[in-house]
């Protein structure tokens, strides 16, 4: 599933990106309590974890399920026949059940006559239904499972729900769709809902005769059942586990095209299916999808399982996409691009959401991770390995640099709190699935592989997964299984290695000191955290670190150059290169601390041009990094950016702009200095504002486009006068109906600008264009998300309001307040409307309650101080915030690391910046 959630997917929230990287957080969890009698612990096979299951004395193998959803009353009936065997003689059945009103059950065993349930017992707290028989069921036997059951269409995005939308006469109407991962298939039937309980499924839907009924599999036959109805009977799905089936059921419409068949021996036909209207919008996605589907047919060795991919935008969608296989399901903004108008950084994550979904359809659908602690097979190699199918079909994105800001920078900023988790974290319950769709599982996963790629070579790694996939296709793996084939690959004991990066939490940062003589540096590391300092007992892992070691000329070395000690000496030419680098390329997941020395010679060095952009990219992230950490001066990092004053390069200007942003965000409160750090901002983004100017050069591409845009909302926020006094002019001619003013990357930019340095009349326009829903919903969402720059308490409290109306989907409260915290005195409004809202919202999220994780980062992370931190602390210790709890801790230590920085630097950065006349 894509996050980040919302990648899919990507949880850094800046106007720059979409939702889609929120979206790691953006699913849902429940809760089992630990003192079940009838939970089974399984250790794993490595007897550190365990988990609480169904029993074992029955297990499923096929699954008849016929659905009859009521589209006007929201209201759906079910029938499922379970082929099971009787592991163990029992008197009991236990399977899952959310929230279904379940009818009757029975028991048939070969021609005996079903046996009645004599009693259906129902237990909310661990989701499951008791179904007990008056004989025992003999061990050994088959039987076939009936129930019967009536459920609701609900309006909380999980299960089997209503999604709603607008036709072309403006009448409200519903759609019904599903969204089972991780937990919520039991909402919608009865079963076991676990992933290693694989079993095949026939679905049949009864719908209405002008309906579209979609699943997994293609339609094996349809007939008239009476009264305006249809039977709509799909073809039996290979073994999958629940989490992945899907049903979409409203009046639909599609564009359809078929794959070359290549590599997949046939062409497979690929459809996008929209409400009416709107088919046109997923031609980008459509095409994106024939070349990927036999991309991965071609890395992987093995063709696409299924007879038809079916792709759908979905109108309210919590998840950014997921991958149910044969019928991925999309929100929108991830799936639709409108060739005229949708944004370049919108287009191309549409094409990274889709790579990522259907690397699913092998890595996760094909082959299942065993249980949720193995999250990040599924998310963090989809994660690599989407970036790679996206570099393989739009070479000119340059997407495994923005990888570095995307997905290695953010994964190292969450990693690097105390309360992170290892990639591989264990996972008792079904209550904490949701917690660990995050940074780590999706981001610090996908750098781990690409670490561990780069190091062995993407052939040797490749035939390595080729051998994982063929061995346990159909069935599930964990994570040893992959190092096994890996290593039989490579030559290389994988799991040696990689085990301590998959199961530790944190990373290291490693200290470079040059030797006496000029040939040589000794390198040492210790575990890095973003409070600074680390305990002995925090500081015991020794990681596998790839050195990497890089001078003007040179090529990193794979083989010679790994630290695996405390402290190791490497040979490099101090005395006569005009530079050296470790981590060359930023391939690995550490921080590196230079003596001062290296540090002016590599500036020198990036001023001349002369390191390639994911060094420069990797040298101020880590710059940034150590600043806050305490490690070095924040002034080191503020002397280290007049290195990149002439800097070209989109991706290495968003890292310095989101650095400046958290810079700008610790000083917030700092009256006398936040004017100057905003000079200081300005003097870096107006000269190039300036280059750029606002209208595009014939032929540019769309990196330079989103520069552009890029450094207009750098300047124009931090004040400068001559583009605020153009966005104005622009902004008023836009709204006259001359659309030609701004192209479809510098419009968010603009109305960032418009809204920040404005009032009522810019705020009232941004929103009107929101609502208009014949903008594309990239933009209209990035209009949603600027309003949040308004500086005037009264629109802020309209805004609040506004939020929590019928006028904003569920899913995309987030977007309208996403940017409050950027203003200091804000924060506070914020913080307050959180805690007033608390009940409605949640409610409103209680089946996905990691949504309220998301609001609590945004309401309370970018605080300063101890008195807040202890206030937020008081207000959430009263609350039951088991399933978000992760979220919370995080936020905390972040206030408290944020003010420990700013108390150490404060005096530091004002001498700066006074030193340099700002």
């Amino acid at each position: 599933m894509s996050t980040g959630p919302v990648r899919k997917r990507r949880l850094a929230v800046t106007l720059a990106l979409l939702i889609v990287p929120l979206i790691a957080m953006l699913v849902v969890a429940w809760r089992v309590d630990k003192s079940l009698p009838d939970m089974t612990s399984v250790a794993t096979q490595d007897a550190v974890e365990e988990r609480e299951l169904l029993p074992t004395n029955v297990t499923p193998t096929h699954y008849d399920l016929l659905l009859a959803p009521n589209l006007e009353a929201l209201t759906y009936t079910g029938e499922v026949r379970i082929k099971v065997h009787i592991n163990e003689e029992t008197s009991e059945i236990v399977l899952h059940s959310n929230e279904l009103e379940l009818l009757k059950a029975a028991l048939i065993i070969g021609d005996e006559a079903p046996l009645q349930a004599s009693r259906i017992e129902l237990k909310k707290e661990d989701e499951t239904a008791h179904l007990h028989f008056e004989q025992p069921l003999a061990a050994g036997s088959n039987a076939t499972l009936f129930v019967s059951f009536h459920g609701v269409l609900n309006d909380l995005m999980v299960g089997f729900y209503r999604s709603k939308y607008k036709d072309a006469q403006g009448a409200e109407k519903f759609m019904a769709t599903t969204q089972f991962e991780p937990t919520d298939a039991r909402r919608a039937f009865p079963c076991w809902d676990e992933p290693m309980q694989k079993a095949t499924f026939g679905v049949t839907l009864r719908v209405s005769e002008g309906l579209t009924a979609l699943s997994n599999m293609d339609v094996a036959e349809t007939t008239n059942s009476g009264d305006g109805l249809k039977e709509v009977r799909f073809n039996i799905t290979p073994v999958m586990s629940t989490y992945l089936l899907a049903f979409v059921v409203g009046e639909l419409e599609y564009i359809e095209a078929h794959t070359s068949g290549k590599h997949n021996g046939r062409a497979i036909p690929c459809r996008v299916y929209t409400t009416p209207g709107k088919s046109a919008q997923g031609q980008f996605a459509l095409d994106v999808a024939v070349q990927v589907l036999e991309y991965f047919a071609d890395v992987f060795g093995i063709a696409y399982a299924l007879p038809k991919l079916d792709q759908i935008a979905i109108g309210d969608f919590e998840a950014g996409a997921m991958e149910n296989w044969g019928l991925v399901t999309y929100r929108e903004v991830a799936l639709l691009v409108d060739a005229a108008s949708t944004s370049s950084r919108a287009r191309q994550q549409v094409a990274y959401v889709v790579s990522h979904e259907l690397a699913h359809q092998w890595f996760g659908n094909l082959v299942t991770m065993e249980w949720w602690s193995e999250l990040w097979l599924n998310e963090g190699f989809a994660t690599w390995v989407g970036t790679l199918a996206v570099d393989h079909v739009f070479p000119e994105y340059h997407i495994w640099t923005q990888f570095l800001v995307d997905d290695l920078q953010r994964a190292l900023a969450l990693d690097a709190l105390r309360s992170s988790h290892p990639i591989q974290v264990p996972v008792r319950r079904s209550a904490e699935i949701s917690q660990i769709f995050d940074a780590i599982s999706y981001s610090k996963g996908g750098s781990a592989i690409r670490m561990l790629s780069s190091y062995i070579g993407l052939d040797s790694f490749f035939r390595g997964v080729r051998a994982y996939l063929q061995k346990h296709k159909y069935a599930n793996a964990s994570t040893q299984d992959l190092w096994r084939a890996l290593s039989d690959a490579s030559g290389v004991d994988v799991n040696e290695f990689m085990a301590i990066w998959t199961r530790t939490i944190g990373y290291p940062i490693l200290t470079v000191e040059e030797l006496p003589g000029g040939t040589q540096i000794q390198v040492r590391q210790n575990r890095y955290l973003s409070a600074g300092a680390v305990s002995d007992d925090e500081d015991q892992v020794l990681w596998w670190v790839p050195l990497r070691v890089a001078t003007p000329g040179s090529d990193a070395q794979r083989t010679t150059d790994v630290l695996t000690t405390r402290n190791a000496t490497v040979d490099v030419p101090v005395g006569t290169a005009k530079w050296y680098k470790l981590n060359q390329d930023t391939v690995g997941i550490y921080r590196v601390k230079y003596p001062p020395g290296a540090v002016a010679n590599l500036a020198t060095a990036i001023a001349a041009g002369e390191l390639e952009v994911n060094d420069r990219i990797g040298i101020i992230a880590d710059a940034a990094a150590l600043a806050s950490s305490g490690h070095s001066n924040t002034s080191d990092f503020l002397t280290l950016l007049r290195a990149y004053r002439n800097e070209t390069e989109l991706v290495v200007w968003q890292e310095i702009s989101l650095r400046l942003d958290v810079l700008q965000s610790v000083w917030a409160d700092e009256a006398d200095v936040i004017d100057k750090i905003r000079a200081l901002t300005q003097s870096l983004f107006s000269p190039l504002a300036k280059r750029l100017g606002w209208d595009a050069a014939a032929g540019e591409d769309s990196l330079n486009s989103r520069l552009r845009a890029l450094a207009i909302r750098y300047a124009g926020c931090s004040g400068d006068s001559a583009v605020v006094a153009e966005t104005k002019r622009r902004f008023a001619a836009f709204f006259d109906g001359d659309r030609s003013v701004f192209n479809t990357d510098t419009l968010r930019a603009a109305f960032v600008v418009a809204v920040r340095t404005g009032g009522r009349e810019e705020f009232a326009k941004v929103q009107e264009y929101y609502l208009d829903a014949a903008n594309p919903v990239d933009q209209q969402l990035a209009a949603l998300s600027s309003m949040g720059f308004t500086t005037d308490p009264e629109l802020l409290d309209e805004l609040f309001e506004f939020a929590l109306s019928d006028r904003v989907r569920n899913q995309d409260v987030h977007q309208a307040i996403m940017a409050v915290n950027t203003y200091g005195p804000s924060r506070a409004r914020l913080w307050q409307w959180y805690r007033d809202n608390y009940a409605l919202l949640a409610t409103r999220y209680r089946a996905s309650m990691s949504y309220m994780g998301i609001l609590v980062r945004l309401s309370v992370a970018e605080f300063t101080g101890a008195a807040r931190a202890d206030e937020v602390e008081a207000f959430f210790a009263a609350l039951n915030t088991s399933k978000f709890q992760r979220v919370v801790d995080q936020s905390l230590e972040k206030i408290r690391s944020n003010t420990r920085w700013l108390e150490k630097d404060r005096a530091d950065v004002a001498a700066w910046l006074a030193s340099n006349a700002y």
